[in-house]
């Protein structure tokens, strides 16, 4: 039973790019990144004006990894027992920006608190309904289409940073955050009209129709025996953990110590950006000719060294070249390593072995900030940055581990 379409021959294979729900996948993507970008760069400047330390501010980010890696496989439940995938979405966009209206009015540390954590909350409940959609629907280009749709989450991560930052030259962070309410409201709406036949494709799969709970059960059980999708989870937090530690320490780094504008900081996080939207289809389609492996590799070494590089150069025009390669092999990786998870696991666990990737992921994520956050405090920002270095790098070592048989995900 598969929680999307009931049969694969039922749905003509359609490429892609020419498939508008496809599109508004993407879209859908985009701004659940959004949000989320657009906090890290104003993160430096909230926590100027309440004087927050570098472990408070750290601290919001890995109180909604938390949140997330909690609510996260029952999301992942939800999403294989129901078929209204597209309001799961707009839900998803809502909850990702709603928060943005309250912060602004927000005047002490647990308020804020409270709104990263809906925040996240929406960002989890994207990724369970669209990777299972788009396994189901694009079964035969997985790289490719988990590529593109990484793109899209590189777009948000990239359009944020460079629009906020250059708001926040001109007005107020609380002004930025009342109109940052506005577009997540308006994609949502756009999501449920043009994914409005997502769930019933020919009208041969009736709306609401998904996984029983005995199903559930049983496919739940023999994914937790599933060593490639356990370690392939394993590896796609690694990965995560030396992201969040990024985003994180970067616009700190940068405002912080390098004492660069809103505007600056935005546009250097941007090229960071630029460089991962470039990468997520290569690799996605590279991995698809020569193996998820070879790729996630040679992506975190490159990554690793990369980090390095990053905090030692000191001339501006190298140091735009360095994040914009830093960029480009970290966010290669991601849509290789999710693309590979659904190739292991059955098409009919697809919402969960989501889930079970990203509650992985938030687990490992929401560390990184804090970890960072107490060696920035006592042995200064580079403390941070080797550490994140080193994490990416081990890395490889659970990828070595990961079994080399493949097990082609079924309906």
């Amino acid at each position: 039973m598969n929680p999307v379409i009931s049969e694969p021959e039922q749905r003509p294979q359609i490429k892609p790019v020419k498939d508008p729900p496809f599109w508004g996948i993407c879209l859908g993507h985009t701004f659940t990144h959004w949000y989320p970008a657009s906090f890290y760069i104003m993160l430096p400047f909230i926590s100027l004006e309440f004087g927050f330390s570098i472990t408070q501010a750290t601290f919001l980010i890995t109180f909604m990894y938390l949140v997330k890696s909690f609510v996260g496989l029952p999301i992942g439940a939800v999403t294989d027992m129901v078929s209204r995938k597209s309001i799961m979405m707009a839900i998803s966009i809502s909850l990702a920006g709603l928060p943005y209206l309250f912060m602004g009015m927000a005047s002490t540390y647990w308020m804020f608190l409270i709104w990263v954590a809906i925040m996240g909350i929406g960002n989890e409940l994207w990724h369970p309904a669209s990777f299972s959609s788009l396994s189901a629907l694009y079964p035969g280009q997985r790289g490719f289409t988990f590529g593109v749709h990484g793109m899209a989450a590189n777009l948000g991560d990239l359009l944020a940073p460079v629009i906020i930052g250059t708001l926040l030259v001109s007005m107020s962070w609380k002004t930025v955050i009342y109109w940052n309410v506005f577009p997540g409201l308006l994609v949502a709406g756009f999501i449920l009209i043009l994914l409005r036949n997502l769930n019933a494709p020919g009208k041969q799969k009736k709306e609401g129709q998904g996984a029983s709970f005995e199903e559930y059960k049983l496919g739940l059980v023999e994914l937790f025996k599933n060593r490639s999708v356990l370690f392939i989870a394993l590896a796609s937090g690694i990965r995560s953990m030396a992201q969040n530690g990024l985003l994180t320490f970067i616009p700190l780094y940068l405002a912080f110590e390098l004492s660069l504008s809103p505007l600056w900081v935005g546009i250097y996080v941007t090229i960071l950006q630029a460089g991962g939207m470039l990468a997520a289809p290569v690799a996605g389609h590279f991995s698809d000719k020569v193996g998820a492996r070879k790729v996630i590799m040679s992506g975190m070494v490159m990554t690793s060294i990369m980090i390095v590089v990053f905090v030692l150069v000191q001339n501006d025009w190298l140091l735009i070249i360095c994040i914009g390669l830093l960029g480009f092999f970290l966010y290669s990786l991601r849509p290789v390593m999710q693309a590979w998870a659904m190739e292991r696991t059955s098409q009919k666990m697809a919402g969960t072995t989501t889930s079970l990737l990203f509650t992985t992921q938030s687990i490992l994520s929401s560390s990184s900030p804090l970890i960072g956050g107490l060696l920035a405090d006592q042995f200064g920002m580079m403390a941070a940055f080797y550490f994140v270095a080193a994490v990416i790098l081990l890395g490889n070592i659970v990828v070595a581990m990961i079994p080399k048989e493949v097990t082609t995900a079924s309906s």
